[in-house]
């Protein structure tokens, strides 16, 4: 068996990123910027009123007080929108302007609305004003040519938002993995059937498939397959035809029926590592063919949830990628005892909570054992604890990386 950490490392030895497609911002949610982004444009693109009021010279104002008041003539209305010229005050003036308006040439501050008062065409200011007040100036937030993204980073709604108000109107990124998904097991059926003794209801292939959807992938093929070693051939070479990326579950421990390795064989795959010093999820296997890989995950539900969260993050970060790739691991505090399996990495599946003094507390969740799945519905983090150890009391600080 090997350590987690040289499973991450063959990952990266062997994986290579997808290739790079340019894409409107419409379908670039969720996929991975394969070159650096830098904005069109000075953000704001003009100087702007930062609100409703006035637009005027401080200099002007310097002589205001409460018992002496300065007047400025009004020339002149400014909204929000597209402008055919672009207006500029004269010493002695004022022109009224709405949030977002473009603030006139030789103006430098705005006096809001509600200090305002107006009288016969005049402005009256009660109070002088400093150069820059209320107002927000070209360029201040992003400078045009300034960097928006770096490439590696996975693409939220807040990037495309940026992306769009700087001018940029496509990017380049990593093509979406495409992902086959075989899922294993004579004794497995598809819920909706009557079960007869020695049956079970197939939970690995909505995990999966849910998992993934719920990441932002949807190019997802899957099928259940009997324990047939011909069949699973077939379906392993059909798989790596038309996919980046196969998944298996099932089939990859000792038994007299588990095929998947014999037939990633059979079909030319190189087998890279076979079992990880980990709990749930120790026969797990790592194969490539040509540049594409193939992640067999054992049969277990329990132990199918650790490994998406964890190795398929990292090799899927890797299609697409992401610098640095996942799982991204934070840090936080036991609520509970736990005795860790001091030979293997232990993936304690946890719900994640708000401790009173501000930081994370995880709180172990029950029916840990491989086979169970029921503590999902209240999932929402996996611990890592680490070979070595024994028991961690209450307050220990452990990583964890979200579901």
């Amino acid at each position: 068996m090997i350590s987690v950490d040289e499973a991450f490392q063959h990952y990266k030895l062997e994986i290579s990123s997808l290739p790079i497609e340019d894409v409107s911002l419409d379908e670039a949610l969720g996929r991975v910027l394969a070159k650096e982004l830098y904005s069109q444009i000075d953000l704001p693109p003009f100087p702007q009123s930062a609100m409703d009021g006035y637009a005027l010279r401080a200099k002007d104002t310097k002589n205001a007080t409460s018992e002496r008041s300065i007047r400025l003539r009004l020339t002149g209305e400014i909204s929000a929108g597209r402008l055919t010229q672009i207006p500029s005050l004269k010493p002695g003036e004022a022109m009224r302007i709405f949030t977002g308006g473009y603030v006139p040439q030789g103006a430098d501050a705005i006096l809001r609305q509600e200090d305002a008062q107006v009288k016969e065409g005049w402005l009256l200011v009660r109070h002088a004003l400093l150069s820059g007040t209320n107002l927000r100036e070209q360029g201040e937030e992003v400078p045009k040519h300034e960097r928006l993204a770096t490439a590696g980073t996975r693409l939220t709604a807040g990037h495309l938002a940026v992306f769009a108000i700087a001018g940029v109107e496509r990017v380049s990124i990593h093509r979406e993995p495409r992902i086959a998904i075989l899922t294993t097991g004579d004794e497995v059926v598809t819920v909706g059937n009557p079960l007869a003794p020695g049956e079970v209801y197939d939970s690995n292939t909505p995990l999966i498939t849910s998992w993934l959807r719920s990441q932002g992938y949807t190019h997802i093929d899957a099928m259940h397959l009997p324990d047939n070693l011909k069949g699973i051939e077939k379906a392993l070479g059909d798989a790596f035809a038309g996919s980046d990326l196969v998944i298996t579950a099932g089939g990859v421990s000792v038994g007299e029926r588990d095929f998947i390795m014999k037939a990633a064989q059979s079909v030319g795959v190189r087998e890279i590592f076979w079992k990880v010093r980990q709990k749930p999820g120790k026969p797990l296997f790592f194969g490539m063919l040509n540049e594409k890989p193939l992640l067999g995950l054992p049969g277990n539900p329990g132990s199918v949830f650790v490994c998406l969260v964890t190795h398929v993050r990292r090799v899927l970060d890797l299609l697409e990628g992401v610098l640095p790739p996942g799982p991204i691991f934070h840090r936080g505090r036991l609520r509970e005892r736990l005795e860790s399996a001091s030979t293997r990495v232990w993936w304690v599946r946890c719900r994640l909570e708000s401790s009173p003094d501000g930081g994370m507390g995880l709180v172990p969740l029950p029916h840990q054992s491989s086979h169970m799945i029921t503590n999902l519905t209240e999932c929402t983090a996996v611990v890592r604890l680490p070979e070595g150890v024994g028991a961690l009391q209450s307050g220990s600080v452990v990583s964890w990386t979200p579901v």
